[in-house]
């Protein structure tokens, strides 16, 4: 990797996408691309960014994960703000690519919410011919678009690009607010809930619904794998486990020395029952799978959560 752009850099992801790489390959040059810099959504502003900088700097490589995405039941009441804002920047940044430049590889961050609700692992395969979970339809469905933009741009005009699915990505410099995604918030509702001597700490559910969670870092690492050797479209990114959130909730309890009540709130919302992906085509591709073991990366994440707040 010589001369690198990262669209939503200053996101979770993003940030330690772009930490990874200059680590990685500290001779790259790598832009980091964040809303305050240039506003994705408007074409014309898009247009002027990629223009001024391809007449000075070549790209051999660009990341793609910039998006509108809020956890918890955000996406139930402004599925038409999701749809307007992630179409829209999916458009102009694939225009910019093609226009501006061609020679860089495209690899687009995607989520594992595109996949039908159903308990099984879920192959790449299912892309297509299937409907998402109906509360993230909007998002879904600006996710799949993308994976449709890109095969356009590259039967057209030969362009190389690869997508990466990924599941609940989580460690430091996460959101721990008690609205963010369930890893994130409840990282937070413990690491606070420890320090204050709360009696109880709340968990949204019954404790049985099931998710996928990868480390952050280990989310960077094959990112940038498929970026260099991915040749298929698209490939699931994760661990292919998924795990009781009642099991995850005493994990962290753990981790964060709460002595405390855990409390299950069934009246809360909490999405699908189980999701989680068959990771058989990455390991397959790219001999790649995530060397972080759950409990190891959530004692990390708190102990980074707790350091913070100290």
């Amino acid at each position: 990797m010589k001369n690198v752009i990262i669209t939503g850099a200053t996101g979770f992801v993003g940030r330690t996408l772009t930490s990874y790489i200059q680590r990685c390959f500290p001779d790259a040059k790598v832009l980091p691309l964040g809303s305050q810099a240039v506003d994705l959504v408007n074409r014309t502003a898009t247009f002027d960014w990629f223009d001024r900088l391809h007449w000075a700097w070549e790209c051999d490589y660009i990341f793609h994960l910039a998006a509108l995405y809020k956890a918890g039941d955000w996406p139930v009441h402004h599925p038409a703000t999701q749809f307007h804002v992630n179409m829209s920047i999916n458009v102009n940044i694939l225009e910019a690519w093609a226009r501006f430049f061609p020679k860089a590889k495209f690899t687009s961050v995607l989520s594992y919410c595109m996949y039908p609700s159903h308990p099984e692992p879920h192959p790449e395969a299912e892309l297509y011919g299937t409907e998402p979970e109906d509360y993230l339809f909007a998002y879904a469905m600006t996710k799949k678009a993308l994976l449709i933009g890109q095969r356009a741009y590259r039967q057209e005009y030969g362009l190389q690009c690869t997508s990466v699915i990924l599941p609940t990505v989580y460690g430091p410099h996460d959101s721990f607010a008690e609205n963010s995604h369930v890893m994130g918030a409840l990282i937070g509702k413990f690491v606070r809930a420890a320090r204050t001597g709360q009696e109880a700490v709340e968990v949204w559910g019954d404790g049985r619904q099931e998710r996928e969670f990868l480390f952050v870092e280990d989310a960077a690492d094959g990112i940038v794998a498929a970026a260099l050797h991915a040749q298929v479209d698209v490939l699931n990114l994760g661990t292919g486990q998924s795990y009781p959130i009642g099991d995850i909730a005493e994990t962290i309890q753990r981790a964060a020395g709460f002595g405390g009540q855990i409390r299950y709130n069934t009246n809360r919302f909490v999405g699908v029952q189980k999701r989680m992906l068959d990771v058989t085509r990455v390991r397959q591709e790219l001999n790649w799978q995530a060397p972080t073991v759950i409990g190891d990366g959530i004692a990390k994440t708190v102990a980074w959560y707790r350091a913070t707040l100290d």
